[in-house]
């Protein structure tokens, strides 16, 4: 059963999900057909960063799981190493 706090962080995760969700939604679908004029344009970035932001997520995400998995298997091939030897 999950403890009080598991449900606090559960919750607060998918709260933040939720906002950022419906933030960038706003911004890269509906805003560009919004008049630039409108008061709402000044609560978002240029609209070039709404590629840009995700580019660089998506590089540095790939970039840490290749890592992870490159570090497990010269790991894994230094213990079959040690064995052999």
């Amino acid at each position: 059963m999950a403890s009080g706090q598991d449900k606090l962080v559960g919750v607060s995760l998918l709260t933040f999900s939720t906002v950022v969700f419906v933030y960038y939604t706003l911004w890269a679908i509906v805003m560009p057909f919004v008049d630039e004029t409108y008061f709402l344009h000044a609560y978002f970035p240029p609209r070039e960063y709404a590629i840009r932001i995700p580019c660089v997520l998506l590089v540095f995400g790939l970039t840490v799981i290749l890592l992870f998995l490159s570090m497990i298997m010269i790991k894994s091939k230094k213990k079959v190493e040690k064995k052999a030897a």
